[in-house]
């Protein structure tokens, strides 16, 4: 969760130490190589927008690029959990993650993970829109979002540019919006955004594997109701052996049911953040989960909060 205080309170600054330490204090803990030794200037200003945290971060120095390291170590020492969109309003910035490497230009877009090490490289005079979207709702429309990051999406194309015209949009909202009218755009501009996503990067390199997995998973995603799904008939539907539906998801480092399971605590988190459901029974209820107790101490394990606290929030 960003501290709109600690960035409030350092908007602009003319030292990139300080600078650094804010973005640390306020993203994600990092490391930086090649420090800036002469002039700096940096500006970040943030504001929340439902479910999702929306800042505006630009620098300037004359050094020629900098590079800003997330990794194990920094991962350990802060184990924040979230998807970052990066939208480049001018300049250019570089993103490696899981093998893949991204340039984005002013006008195109990429995402990456905090939960995964990450090197962003940026210089000159630079400036983005930096949108915080809890992991549940990223998932929760895209289960495949761990494959889609460090991927750029050029925004001119047509769905590229609709995800950015919102993004932007967004970014310059002026007067408090209310809570629920912010819920209801945020999570439409996320439809948007896993849409845009989906179509642009999914299924050009994949396997026939990974098509198989994608449509078991979606098959999952639109039956979180059924409280009655097996591995038995979830390999039924799909005319395929449990073994194979067993090694489908070994690729992933888990099994359908814990993956099924997951999907319903996401779902569920989705439902009460985005203010679809009010009420924690219901959200158990609709997902999957037969005794309420349960659902709320798994919620609480796998969150960081129970889901009485997030609808409270």
């Amino acid at each position: 969760m960003l501290s709109l205080h600690n960035l409030a309170a350092a908007r602009e600054s003319d030292c990139f130490d300080y600078w650094h330490q804010v973005t640390c204090r306020n993203f994600s803990t990092t490391e930086y190589r090649r420090p800036v030794r002469g002039p700096f200037k940096g500006r970040i200003t943030a504001r929340s927008f439902g479910a999702l945290t929306v800042s505006d971060i630009s620098s300037s120095f004359t050094d020629s690029r900098i590079e800003v390291t997330r990794g194990a170590a920094e991962i350990r020492k802060d184990p924040r959990d979230h998807f970052t969109l990066y939208l480049v309003r001018s300049g250019e910035t570089g993103i490696d993650q899981d093998g893949r490497t991204a340039r984005i230009r002013a006008g195109d877009f990429v995402i990456y993970d905090q939960s995964q090490p990450f090197t962003l490289e940026f210089g000159g005079d630079t400036r983005g829109i930096v949108m915080t979207i809890p992991r549940p709702l990223m998932v929760s429309r895209l289960p495949m979002s761990y494959r889609l990051t460090a991927r750029a999406i050029n925004g001119s194309s047509r769905l590229g540019a609709l995800t950015v015209a919102i993004i932007r949009q967004i970014a310059e909202f002026g007067d408090p919006v209310e809570e629920k009218v912010a819920n209801r755009v945020s999570a439409s501009a996320l439809d948007i955004l896993a849409t845009t996503l989906e179509t642009e990067l999914t299924c050009v390199a994949d396997r026939v594997d990974g098509c198989t997995l994608d449509q078991v998973k979606r098959y999952l995603l639109d039956n979180l109701d059924n409280a009655e799904m097996t591995v038995n008939t979830i390999s039924a539907t799909h005319h395929i052996a449990p073994r194979t539906l067993h090694r489908l998801f070994s690729v992933e480092g888990t099994t359908p049911i814990r993956w099924l399971w997951q999907q319903r605590l996401t779902a569920s988190y989705r439902a009460l953040a985005e203010g679809q459901i009010r009420r924690v029974t219901d959200a158990a209820l609709s997902f999957g989960f037969a005794d309420v107790s349960h659902f709320s101490r798994t919620f609480k394990k796998t969150f960081g909060c129970s889901p009485h606290k997030l609808v409270q929030r």
